[in-house]
């Protein structure tokens, strides 16, 4: 009997060290749409984020604003 609580016991401590040493994996951010104008960018990020997705970022390029998901 004490030997079965001893392994449990060595089983359980292992796998939580063995979750623990994994890293956590992040999300990475994806190109969505790009908009004319940072307001829409901004609106439609917004929009995203009510929806489904974490968090949203707009950078500028030439000429239009990069709409970045996550």
């Amino acid at each position: 009997m004490r030997v079965r609580a001893a392994l449990v016991s060595a089983g359980i401590t292992a796998l939580a060290l063995s979750g623990i040493a994994l890293p956590a994996q992040a999300a990475a951010w994806e190109p969505h749409s790009r908009y004319g104008s940072y307001r829409a960018c901004v609106d439609a990020g917004q929009m995203y984020v009510r929806e489904n997705y974490d968090a949203y970022k707009c950078t500028e390029g030439p000429g239009y604003y990069q709409l970045w998901l996550k």
